[in-house]
């Protein structure tokens, strides 16, 4: 396998070339900076470098051609490397390599990139990855890393190694590189494993502390559900013998009430008959009534036309005063119309004596304007004439001015290139002065390096103290780090609790709404109904405490829902029990109800008393609200309903005030008892969980609860962050003073280098004074040729110039003629200006002297129009004053007549009036009669309504009854009245137990006493036992995974102590074999020499502890002929130089490549060891083959082929080759 051919197209200074490469040994020559380690360049790109630094370029677009000041740049670069001899592989066992490229004996590696960043890869003009390429090169060791490749500085870096980067160098030719990347890959997934499994760990130990915990709340749970329901049976037959027992209450109260109805309506028959004579009665005087009416209407009617009369003659009166008034104001107005008119008419004269001027001035104007205007057209052809004499003499000039400048710009370059010279001349002279200078100074150098050895060791104590300080402020951080990840976990798990009750609660809350189960199909929610809004429960807004007491008012309306209108009511229904979800309440939205009555009659009477007593909390329709809520619906749900503080005081508020049913208040005690006017009172235990509205009221709680809790989560995560970013900035400080620690001790072995160098130093300059001399000797005959190029082009420059003068002169007569013309045309412009200007002013005033005719003109006819008016108006006025005086005459004799009328209609009222008091005698009588027939009534109609409260207190237990078994226990209360056996059991139940032995009272105090197990019991997280399953699942699968946690771990282990086992035997294996071959060439480098690798162990450093894991670096010891064995850092520039070349090429030979490139390595040896060098050399080519970029003459004449590298056009290489062996002689 051998490098064939290289085609660039636009790489760097290549703008286009081909090398065709033959075995063996090639040399590429060429000056400094003509583009030779381009070529190295293009081939490490081709075969797939990333790094712009080792490209020597910013960033990857810069390896693009550029362009120079003839040539465009390109827009891509395209790099094609054709490699053969492919036939002497195996193709099928190198991976990556597509399997239709083994037929092909050469393999072409093509390589392009854009300006806009993309990129292709090509095997053989086919579409491949950079990973397949390095697939293909992998086996061969041809890729662009290892030794195919040794550039500038490779020998400087190995020599200034330290012994634990040397120690890179074996790894890195025994292959150890990639199993090392396996290792650093295992270690951080060990450490993330290990860290994982430190995490599970910590939750598995909180997590069988909450296990414990919610074991013991599962069973209390269990416990506190077996006890409730035994409640709920003896509950259930309880509430059925009090129903049995009110159900005949009522029928009993229902006959009564009927015998009550029937004597009522005998004494409503008598009471009508009454009522009826006494009708007739009130309707004889209602006649007499209206006949007095009658008379006292027309004794009004007769009055107020007298009224009117008076009225009417004053009115007229006061219109001929004012008609007077208005006359005299006319005459006033018509003399200052007749003054303004005349005024009028003098300016209408002088404003048409003024237009009559202004035209005049107009038309001369407009004459002058086209004088000037034929005046600027003269001129501007003129003008356009000069303007291009001047432009062809400008040109004229230009040209000669260029010849100028490009003569003056030849002559300053001979110039600058003789100041150049002699400048060079000088800085030789200086060099040589200054080289003499350092000699005597070496001395005192040495001297100083001493010095500053000194302070770079006390340079280094200070850092490690610092860093000593940075570690101590890392670990108390991370002690810091620690406690916050605690505060985050108990945090963590407080939200967690916190959101498992209230996921629990917002489920039941949810549920007894009408919403259904979360999760559950939407079909089972109220909400989808048509018309039906939002829950009861949800709209109203409780203030805190009141729940309980509210709930008992609105019983299993609490469950109710707001809805539309009544027929949205019946959809709801009907889908409640198409889906059989129970029973519900719903409310319409305006209800049937007169908020303001029903308040005026119930709590008008006894809310003022009332209010403000002890004890007393508030009104109901005070102190709940809701949004958007009506007065109506409000009123309906708490009208009559007092809130006060408990039993005792509702009480005794009742026993001092005696409002009765149902017009009196009914007291609500905030535990929930209920005392209501007639006296009948609801209380007794209820369910330690609460009721609906208060477990809402606990889910809001608890949302706040999680709301403070995220919050505190989230600041501690915050003080976290915080804390790990001054973390890392404390791990950033302390690995800069490792760094500053390890610079300062590079320091300091730098400076004991250059103290070893200083002897060498004095002999490279005696050399250095030598070519300097030479030096020059060139530049003063490089003087004198430019002196002879300087006074042929100051020749040509005259003559130049004087044409140039002459037709600036010319150019100058055309541009003053131009002028003249510029300044004529100027004034005739501003003539044009000033009279258009004037033109239009005059125009301007033309147009307003019109207007203000026009205007003066129609001011003139409506003042006319005015005095007109004026005197039709004046004439109409004395006429309407002559009227109006015969009008007031008339309505004064009116007044007279209408007197004496009003005295006869007061003397028949009278009369009316005695007749209407009979009458009334008569109605006193049947009045009586009828009060003793009401007072009857009466008392049997209080009979009646006692019996209708009694019956409606009876209903009301037995509603409160029905909804208690039709709501909380899902029993038909009508199934209760037929016989036990007859009762229904519902499907999948037991029979109901036979508690009926016991009496009722009995059965009350057994009730009682699970209830007070219940409350002792306190509060009962009923959702601990789902929790508690949960989280024993929860537990169970931590557990599993902290098995495999600890299995992974154990295997990562194992593969890492695996990797270090062959690693450590594949160095061994290099290590001798290479220590083999070093010696073999640095024997032929050295005839009688000899050279070693030796292990060393580096010092630790100070506070670091050794953990076992570090390995011995490489130190390379010497000893060329004559000499004693030494350390590589102590042999001169050229023994340093080829031993470190000898340890590349027995690399080289342990892990040969197919192909290498040596670039200027050969730079710093002498001619004996160049003869070495390229001995060495010869014998390994013929088993591979390299390619020597080189300046040295004995290295090109050692090599098989040449290629020169050029750069004929700035910016541009181009290539020269040179088979050395078509030139030897025959």
């Amino acid at each position: 396998m051998y490098l064939k051919s290289l085609e660039m197209l636009g790489f760097k200074s290549f703008a286009e070339a081909k090398i065709q490469f033959p075995k063996g040994i090639t040399a590429i020559v060429g000056p400094n900076g003509s583009g030779k380690s381009n070529v190295v360049d293009s081939i490490l790109w081709v075969l797939g470098e990333q790094s712009t630094k080792t490209l020597r370029s910013e960033k990857m677009e810069d390896v693009i051609f550029n362009g120079t000041e003839v040539r465009k740049p390109l827009g891509l670069v395209e790099v094609s490397l054709v490699i053969g001899g492919l036939g002497e592989l195996r193709l099928d066992a190198i991976s990556g390599l597509p399997s239709e490229l083994s037929e092909y004996q050469e393999l072409m590696i093509t390589r392009r990139l854009y300006r806009n960043g993309d990129s292709e890869y090509l095997i053989n003009k086919t579409p491949c990855r950079l990973k397949d390429i390095r697939n293909v090169l992998i086996e061969t060791r041809a890729g662009s890393k290892g030794h195919t490749v040794i550039e500038q500085g490779r020998i400087e870096q190995i020599l200034q190694a330290s012994p634990q980067d040397r120690r890179e160098l074996i790894e890195e030719t025994a292959g150890i590189v990639r199993y090392k990347k396996q290792k650093a890959e295992a270690l951080r997934k060990l450490e993330a494993t290990q860290q994982n499994l430190v995490r599970v760990r910590d939750i598995v130990a909180e997590v069988k502390k909450q296990l414990n915990s919610l074991e013991r709340q599962a069973r209390q749970a269990r416990s506190y559900q077996t006890l409730q329901q035994e409640a709920r049976g003896l509950e259930i037959e309880l509430l059925s013998r009090d129903y049995r027992t009110m159900h005949a209450d009522l029928e009993s109260v229902d006959h009564e009430a009927r015998e009550v109805e029937a004597q009522e309506a005998e004494q409503v028959a008598e009471q009508a008959r009454l009522d009826s004579e006494q009708e007739t009665i009130r309707l004889r005087m209602n006649d007499a009534a209206e006949a007095i009416s009658r008379v006292r209407d027309t004794l009004a009617g007769t009055e107020q036309r007298q009224s009117q009369a008076l009225t009417a003659a004053e009115v007229e009166r006061n219109r001929t005063e004012l008609f007077e008034r208005q006359r005299m104001q006319a005459a006033q107005e018509m003399e200052r119309l007749a003054a303004d008119q005349e005024q009028a008419q003098s300016e209408i004269e002088t404003l048409r004596a003024m237009l009559l001027q202004l035209e005049g001035d107009i038309v001369e104007q407009e004459v002058q304007f086209q004088q000037a205007d034929v005046e600027a057209k003269s001129l501007a052809g003129h003008r356009a004439s000069a303007v291009a004499e001047e432009e062809r003499a400008r040109k004229d000039v230009l040209n000669l001015a260029v010849l100028v400048a490009n003569t003056e710009q030849s002559l300053t370059q001979v110039t600058a290139r003789q100041q150049e010279t002699a400048a060079r001349a000088e800085r030789v002279s200086r060099e040589q002065e200054q080289l003499v200078a350092q000699v005597a100074g070496l001395d005192q150098q040495r001297d100083l390096l001493a010095a500053q050895r000194e302070e770079a060791s006390g340079r280094i104590q200070e850092l490690m103290a610092e860093r000593q300080a940075a570690i101590e402020r890392i670990e108390g951080l991370g002690g810091q780090i620690t406690g916050l990840d605690r505060d985050i976990v108990k945090f963590s798990e407080d939200v967690a609790g916190v959101e498992s009750r209230l996921g629990a609660l917002q489920g039941v809350v949810r549920e007894e709404m009408g919403y259904g189960r979360e999760g559950e199909e939407e079909g089972t929610a109220l909400k989808t109904c048509d018309g039906v809004r939002e829950a009861l429960a949800e709209w109203l807004v409780i203030p805190p405490g009141l729940d309980r007491a509210v709930e008992t008012i609105l019983g299993e309306r609490v469950r109710g829902w707001l809805v539309d209108e009544p027929s949205a009511a019946c959809r709801a229904v009907e889908f409640l029990k198409g889906k059989e979800l129970g029973r519900g309440a719903f409310l319409p939205q305006q209800l049937r109800w007169a908020p303001e009555q029903a308040a005026l009659d119930s709590s008008a009477s006894w809310w003022p008393t009332l209010n403000g007593q002890a004890g007393v909390v508030g009104r109901a329709t005070d102190l709940i609200r809701a949004e958007g809520a009506s007065a109506a619906t409000l009123s309906y749900l708490f009208d009559g309903i007092v809130f006060v503080e408990s039993l005792d005081v509702a009480l005794q508020l009742w026993q001092q005030h005696q409002w009765a049913a149902p017009a009196g208040p009914t007291y609500v005690t905030l535990s929930g008892e209920t005392l209501d006017a007639a006296g009948v009172m609801t209380g007794g235990g209820s369910s330690a969980s609460g009721g609906l509205l208060q477990r809402r009221r606990e889910v809001l709680e608890l949302e706040a609860r999680r709301t403070a809790a995220v919050q505190a989560l989230e600041q501690a995560r915050s003080a976290r962050e915080d804390a790990a970013a001054e973390l890392g900035l404390g791990r950033e400080d302390e690995q800069r003073l490792g760094r500053a620690i390890r610079e300062a001790e590079m320091l300091e072995l730098s400076l004991q280098k250059d103290d070893a160098g200083v002897e060498r130093q004095r002999g490279e300059l005696h050399r250095r004074m030598e070519v300097l001399a030479e030096e020059l000797q060139r530049g003063l005959a490089e003087q004198a040729r430019l002196q002879e190029e300087f006074q042929s082009s100051h020749a040509q420059l005259g003559q130049w110039v004087a044409e140039k003068v002459g037709q600036e002169t010319g150019l100058l007569h055309v541009r003053e003629r131009l002028v003249v013309i510029e300044s004529q045309s100027l004034a005739i412009q501003q003539r044009l200006t000033e009279v258009r200007l004037s033109l239009e002013s005059m125009r301007g005033r033309r147009e307003h002297a019109t207007n203000d005719i026009a205007r003066f003109t129609q001011r003139l006819d409506a003042a006319q129009r005015r005095a007109t008016d004026l005197e039709e108006q004046v004439a109409g006025l004395v006429e309407a004053t002559e009227n109006s005086r015969e009008e007031q005459t008339r309505q004064e004799a009116l007044c007279r007549e209408l007197g004496a009328e009003v005295d006869g209609i007061k003397a028949e009222l009278v009369a009316a009036q005695e007749r209407q008091a009979q009458e009334m005698a008569g109605l006193h009588a049947v009045e009586e009669t009828l009060s003793q027939v009401r007072q009857s009534l009466s008392a049997l109609h209080d009979r009646r309504m006692r019996a209708e409260v009694r019956k409606a207190e009876v209903k009301a237990h037995l509603s409160t009854i029905e909804s208690t078994l039709a709501g909380t226990y899902q029993i038909e209360p009508a199934t209760l009245l037929l016989p036990a056996s007859d009762q229904p059991v519902p499907e999948g139940e037991e029979p109901p137990a036979p508690v009926s032995m016991l009496e009722t009272p009995q059965l009350r105090a057994q009730i009682q006493k699970i209830r007070e197990r219940l409350d002792r019991m306190g509060a009962i997280n009923l959702a601990a036992i789902d929790e508690h399953r949960e989280l024993e699942e929860r537990y169970q699968f931590l557990t599993t995974q902290e098995q495999d946690l600890s299995t992974s771990i154990a295997s990562l282990k194992e593969i890492i102590q695996r990797i270090n086992r062959t690693t450590k035997d594949m160095f061994v294996e290099t290590f001798n074999e290479l220590q083999q071959k070093f010696r073999d060439v640095f024997s032929q480098f050295f005839p009688g020499g000899r050279a070693e690798l030796q292990l060393v162990e580096e010092p630790l450093e100070e506070g670091v502890e050794d953990n076992g894991a570090r390995e011995p670096g490489v130190e390379i010891v010497a000893q060329p002929p004559g000499k004693r064995l030494k350390s590589i850092t102590m042999l001169s520039g050229g023994e340093k130089t080829l031993t470190a070349m000898a340890l590349l090429i027995a690399s080289f030979l342990i892990r040969p490549t197919p192909f290498c490139i040596l670039d200027e390595i050969d730079a710093p040896l002498d001619e004996e060891n160049i003869g070495r060098f390229t001995s060495v050399l010869r014998s390994l080519s013929s088993t591979a083959q390299f390619m020597v970029i080189t300046h040295n003459k004995r290295t090109m004449a050692m090599a098989d082929s040449l290629f020169g590298v050029t750069m004929e056009e700035p910016g541009v290489s181009t290539l020269i080759s040179v088979k050395l062996g078509d030139l030897q002689p025959a």
